[in-house]
């Protein structure tokens, strides 16, 4: 039995991709024994894998939990550690942890010095190769081997799903603050969604994939779409809706948190949405995916998703352009 400490602080989506190598240290010996180090906002989430035996949440503005936490994974005496966030936080936390092994996985290499001197193996994650490639590296050095075939939801506990009326097989359609100015990266390509050419994407996605549409949104609020809700959408609960002209078979969900996003994505027939954790999801659920990368990141959109075999990538451009590169895929 080997005892794995791994540092992932970030986003969901990155402790979604980080599952290759849990996936591959279970796999390996189904004793190992796998604690994570994240963040308050992450470990909500990484507590759903029975297969993580202990969570540690990292805050750096919390020095009591800290010492806590750094005094008891010393005892614990871990075979490896691994940092996969590449955050400067979790490098300079783990020099105090004592450990036969330990692995960084760096955006860059300032912290050059102190990688030479308390860390065994550290490599640059770097989009030369994709960010699966860059696992793989990761597991080599460790003695792992990645799978073909990665069950990323091994021994996680889907939410009790509450949308049972929800009949699968849908288009759906996840329009979350990347699609919006003001709420996303401010040098990014935007779509220009609005209440006139809505109706044009909603039909163009009707006339494509001949299914019933369920939209989704995250968690920020978005006053175009609250004006759409009112305008084309009736209540039916407290966040579902039904258009008005099309009834059931197009259905709104509003303010949807990640594990109801999740089940939702489970019961889809294909998915449309800009490119981030809601592909992960997709792609470990084996979801059909049509994903929207800015034309200046798509280095990025493709380090991410290279391993991803039902994904297409499209340019963020002009909701019109968007319609018509949809219509256009085989």
């Amino acid at each position: 039995m080997t005892r794995y400490l791994i540092f992932r602080t970030d986003r969901i989506g990155d402790f979604i991709f980080s599952r290759i190598i849990t996936d591959a240290i279970k796999k390996q010996n189904s004793s190992n024994k796998i604690d994570f180090v994240c963040s308050k906002y992450n470990s909500n989430y990484a507590k759903n894998y029975k297969d993580i035996n202990k969570i540690y949440i990292l805050d750096k503005s919390n020095l009591k939990i800290m010492l806590k936490n750094l005094l008891e994974i010393n005892s614990i005496k871990y075979d490896k550690i691994l940092v996969l966030d590449g955050k400067r936080r979790s490098i300079l936390f783990s020099i105090f942890l004592n450990s036969k092994f330990k692995l960084a996985v760096i955006k860059d290499w300032r912290p050059l010095l102190i990688l030479k001197l308390f860390f065994n193996k550290f490599l640059i994650n770097s989009e030369i190769k994709s960010q699966f490639d860059n696992f793989v590296s990761v597991a080599n050095i460790i003695d792992l081997k990645v799978n073909k075939k990665i069950d990323y939801y091994h021994s996680y506990k889907f939410k009790k799903n509450n949308k049972k009326c929800l009949k699968p097989n849908y288009t759906l359609l996840h329009l979350d603050e990347k699609w919006f100015e003001n709420y996303y990266y401010k040098d990014f390509d935007y779509m220009n969604l609005n209440e006139k050419n809505f109706k044009l994407f909603v039909d163009t996605i009707f006339k494509k994939f001949k299914k019933n549409i369920l939209i989704t949104t995250g968690s920020i609020k978005i006053p175009l779409l609250e004006k759409i809700l009112k305008k084309y959408f009736k209540k039916i609960d407290d966040n579902e809706f039904i258009s008005i002209k099309h009834k059931n078979k197009l259905r709104f969900i509003n303010n949807t948190d990640f594990q109801d996003l999740e089940n939702i994505v489970k019961k889809a027939n294909n998915l449309i949405c800009c490119e981030g954790a809601i592909s992960h999801v997709s792609h470990a659920l084996g979801i059909n995916t049509i994903a929207l990368v800015n034309y200046t990141g798509i280095n990025t959109g493709v380090f991410w998703t290279s391993h991803m075999n039902k994904i297409k990538l499209l340019y963020r451009n002009d909701i019109k352009i968007v319609c018509k590169l949809i219509s256009k895929i085989k």
